[in-house]
């Protein structure tokens, strides 16, 4: 049972634009983060002023101060000064007795005298100072209408910060936050003062360089001062280089030419991943890219994209190519006149001649009918660069020839899936074409007429056949939007191979390429829906091979990569169609449906495949998060909770008819079984964990062979022991390591009680050396190595030891007992009304539970998994609670709530009143008050009561919100009362 705390908060009415120019106020004009033009000096001079620690002894300063920041230095001479204010972050210029007068920011009080006294120097500083600040603010307020109301462009106000960060810094005790923005680096105290307006000094990039000098040391050095910086780490100082290095990039550029190609909306972003305020292009492309996308064009090859910078290759970007275009088009090379156009060219320059005055009418005299209507869709000299790439791609395929051909081997269509094998006199040879989406298929090389084909558009989807399945080494299948489904295949793998290839970059848009770039087993498209929504399905690319499931849905600008066997949840639903098969992973429910077509079988098949199966190896199992199979995991857990304790744990047999008959359930699907105390005997879930272990394939060690090496570490010395376990432990596969660690974690724990279940590490080393090495017990250094591991569990795992306080307590402590010992080792007393609890936290502190003072917490402690733990802290509801308790005669509880069932992980649910009546031994709701029946009850000693918000529970899981603190902690009391009362 989880409570909800409901709190209903009120906000004022805020106009959508208000909020938007707000936050782009605080975001994109931080002191570093404005438009950093280099801007003249208005006001400069000597001035008095107070020390930091706030002194009346003044200190002579030299005080500069242009439109964006006051500054001031140690002398005249000083480049870099010792502190700045920016003028947009300052509030108010008082002025304070006869000379002096304060610069107010938002945090921050500057206080300043003028020299000798002068009255009239300290009312020019403070004139200048007020008319500098109002001219800052209108400036600022017009940029922003403009930028909101009349360009329109309310997403592409981006930061011009690319890094910050602390360093630490030579000459300085404590570490400095360092903002890299546009072309300059600044230097701030703290992030407090950045967010303040308030910092050291900034660096003019266009006069630095940037060199490393140690292992995380970095030296940046002007022509007036070298600033050394260290960084945490190798890798933390690679990355501050790098971002340094681009900054100076950026210091000796040119923006004149990216301002007019950002002037164009369509240039605003980067074509191929979104990212804001390209610096690079593809010129022969037409796209404009980030420094990221341009170094993967680069890789391309100039064949394939010629990459430039906007800001550096000025000379791409140049008019000299205008004659070039009114000669090229007097010929049909219409693709160098595309080029040209896409450099710059203008299709309306006058070309020198009054007969022939366009382009246009040039490419008319010589008759080139192509070019001119090239010409003519690009009239228009406002035209969007993005939109001429799409006529770009039509005439550059127009011009390319044939994208694939050859013989293939083909049987006759079929309107049901290919399930029988095919012999090779099933197959007619066949000459094929994929041409410009179609495939066609005639009866030889020579043939005009074509005996068959299909668009593909019309292609569902693509199979690639295992080989050897047909009477043709290698095949594959497509299935046709009609129904139909035709089956090709070839003894040439290379052959195949590249019509799969060909057919597979046809059959998917260019966004969804990914899913083809790798040996996927069937692609194509299926439609979908998210959620609990079941309307309107969706139409997205998907891609399947072995546990891997690539897809990019409706909308989205990458491929997902998913996991199948690490999902949490795949079932099938039937419907009046071909059903549905749902997929929940990392708490997104995808609904992928069927209508009868011949590929979805397949699909469903696949998926169930790859999302793991009980008799195959290890890594073909259903795997947690931490790559360890949900059988293994879930048995330890049981055993973890409810066998710790128990006498002769995995020595005692249990029945044989229900370990059978649970294995087959959890090798059919783990996810599924729920193992409840109660339901299932410890004995049985111990000897199920052992025989899924000995009949595993391949077994923990990866077979046979490589668990040789694990029998024959004999070395009498424990280190060498230690380090040869170490290095055949980093040669296991990933996870068959992750399951042999959480295994011997599992004995480890369970050794710790053995003064209780009299199994310390000898006796579990009998039962589980022969079962981990799937040996019959003859050999005795199986026993051996298994004693070994779990003796040196910590250094062979390289796992950190129990936490104090537990490893230095009783395994019988209470957590009443706990709670002491934490006190007394923090030197916290006792204080009169305090009420200290032993708590049990999710990870993420959504919820929690206390723990009755007499459990045993070390149990608690090795029964969490990774998602909780425990803590001693204050119970903030104890006192309420007890005054509630002395206040009631019976100890019970019932009244309407709001209440929700938690079905899997599909929804959050929806929550609807119920009658609840907690008395007793049982918590029961009922449909309403009239109602005589309850509609669910529940033993209250089987009940976990958590206060807080846990949106993933697994199932059975109940949600009772309560309208006010009050009534939460009543139901809570009522709860712990009846508990403590069956407890003792």
């Amino acid at each position: 049972v989880v409570f909800h705390w409901n709190v209903t908060q009120r906000t004022s009415s805020v106009d959508e634009d208000s909020i938007y120019l707000a936050c782009t106020l605080s975001r994109s004009y931080n002191l570093g983060d404005s438009d950093l033009h280099h801007t003249p000096v208005i006001k400069m001079g000597w001035l008095d002023k107070t020390p930091p620690q706030g002194s009346l002894i003044f200190q002579k300063r030299w005080v500069m101060l242009d439109a964006q920041y006051l500054r001031y230095f140690q002398n005249e001479k000083e480049v870099y000064s010792k502190r700045i204010i920016a003028i947009l972050f300052v509030t108010e210029v008082l002025n304070v007795g006869e000379q002096k007068f304060e610069v107010v920011t938002r945090n921050r009080t500057f206080l300043f005298r003028a020299e000798n006294n002068s009255k009239s120097v300290r009312e020019e500083w403070v004139s200048v100072l007020k008319e500098t600040i109002q001219q800052r603010r209108s400036s600022m307020e017009m940029s922003l209408v403009n930028f909101s109301f009349t360009s329109g462009q309310r997403d592409s106000g981006v930061s011009l910060i690319s890094k910050q960060g602390y360093l630490e810094m030579n000459g300085l005790r404590s570490k400095v936050y360092v903002v890299i923005c546009a072309d300059r680096v600044f230097l701030y105290g703290n992030a407090e003062e950045h967010s303040q307006g308030v910092g050291i000094t900034y660096i003019e990039m266009n006069v630095g360089t940037v060199k490393s000098t140690d292992k995380r040391s970095f030296n940046l050095t002007t022509f007036y001062r070298t600033f050394s910086f260290l960084a945490e780490s190798a890798q933390q100082r690679d990355q501050w280089v790098e971002a340094l290095q681009d900054c100076v990039s950026r210091s000796l550029s040119s923006d004149v030419v990216a301002q007019k190609i950002w002037a164009v909306e369509a240039n605003q972003r980067c074509a191929d991943c979104g990212a804001p305020h390209p610096d690079w292009a593809s010129v022969n492309l037409c796209v404009v890219l980030c420094k990221c996308c341009a170094g993967v064009h680069r890789g391309l090859g100039q064949s394939v994209s010629k990459v430039r910078s906007l800001r550096m290759d000025e000379k791409v970007w140049t008019d000299n190519l205008i004659q070039a275009l009114c000669s090229t088009v007097q010929t049909d090379d219409v693709l160098e006149t595309l080029s040209l156009v896409f450099c710059g060219a203008d299709v309306n320059c006058y070309t020198g001649d009054p007969e022939l005055p366009s382009p246009v009418s040039v490419a008319q005299h010589y008759g080139q009918i192509l070019q001119v209507e090239f010409l003519t869709h690009n009239h228009n000299t406002g035209r969007s660069l993005i939109s001429l790439l799409h006529l770009y791609i039509f005439f550059l395929e127009a011009a390319l020839p044939v994208s694939h051909t050859g013989y293939l081997f083909k049987t006759a269509s079929s309107i049901r899936p290919v399930t029988e094998c095919k012999a090779k006199g099933d197959f007619s040879r066949r000459w094929c074409s994929l041409n410009q989406g179609n495939f066609s298929y005639y009866e030889s090389e020579k043939s005009s007429s074509q005996s068959g084909g299909m668009k593909m558009s019309d292609v569902l989807c693509l199979l690639v056949n295992p080989p050897g399945k047909h009477g043709y080494a290698h095949s594959f299948e497509l299935y046709h939007d009609s129904g139909r489904v035709y089956l090709f295949g070839e003894d040439s793998s290379d052959k195949v191979k590249g019509w799969i290839k060909a057919i597979a970059k046809a059959l998917v848009p260019s966004a969804a390429e990914d899913l083809v770039c790798w040996p996927f087993a069937r692609v194509g498209r299926l439609s979908y829906t998210e959620g609990q929504s079941h309307h309107s399905p969706l139409l997205g690319w998907f891609s399947l091979g072995g546990s891997r499931l690539l897809l990019l849905l409706h909308g989205a600008d990458r491929v997902e990569n998913i996991d199948l066997r690490k999902i949490k949840e795949l079932s099938m639903e039937q419907g009046a169609g071909a059903g549905a098969v749902v997929l929940v992973d990392g708490g997104r429910s995808l609904r992928v449906e069927g209508d009868r077509r011949p590929d979805f079988q397949g699909w469903l098949s696949g998926l169930q495949q790859g999302s793991g199966r009980g008799d195959g190896p290890l890594d073909q199992q259903q795997l947690t998060d931490t790559d360890v199979p949900v059988i293994v995991d879930r048995c330890m857990s049981y055993i973890t909770q409810h066998g710790l304790k128990s006498e002769g744990i995995y020595r005692r047999c249990g029945v044989n008819s229900k370990i059978a008959a649970l294995l087959f359930f959890l090798r059919h699907d783990a996810r599924q079984v729920r193992l409840n105390e109660g339901e299932r005997q410890v004995d049985d879930v111990a000897n199920v964990l052992k025989r899924f272990l000995r009949e595993v394939g391949e077994g923990v060690f990866n077979g046979h062979q490589a668990s040789l090496p694990w029998l024959h570490t004999t070395s009498d010395e424990m280190s060498e022991r230690v380090s040869q376990y170490q290095a055949l432990l980093h040669s296991l596969p990933r996870v068959n390591r992750a399951t042999l660690g959480a295994v011997i974690n599992h004995l480890y724990c369970v050794q710790c009680f053995a003064d209780e279940n009299q199994m310390n590490m000898h006796n579990l080393a009998i039962v589980f050396g022969p079962t981990l090495f799937q040996m019959d017990g003859t050999d005795n250094s199986a026993g051996q190595v298994v004693e070994d591991l779990i003796q040196n569990y910590q250094d062979i795992f390289n796992v950190t030891p129990l936490p104090a306080p537990l490893s230095q307590i009783s395994q019988e402590v209470s957590a009443e007992e706990l709670v002491c010992k934490v006190l007394r080792r923090r030197n916290i007393p006792p204080q009169q009304g305090d009420y200290w609890s032993c708590f049990l936290v999710d990870n993420n502190q959504e919820i929690e539970r206390p723990l009755h003072y007499q459990q045993q917490a070390l149990t608690i402690y090795f029964s969490l998994g990774k998602d909780c733990h425990l803590v001693v802290k204050k119970n903030c509801y104890m006192e309420a609670i007890l005054t509630y308790i002395a206040g009631r005669v019976d100890v019970s509880r019932n009244g309407l709530i709001k209440f929700c069932e938690e079905k899997g992980q599909r929804g959050k649910g929806t929550f609807s009143r119920r009658l609840c009546v907690l008395s007793g031994l049982s918590l029961r709701l009922y449909k309403d008050v009239k109602s005589s029946q309850p509609e669910r009850e529940c033993q209250i000693h089987a009940l976990k009561v958590y206060c807080g918000i846990k949106r993933k529970l697994q199932p059975p899981s109940w949600y009772l919100c309560c309208e006010s603190k009050n009534e939460l902690i009543e139901w809570l009391a009522t709860f712990m009362s009846l508990q403590v009362i069956i407890f003792l």
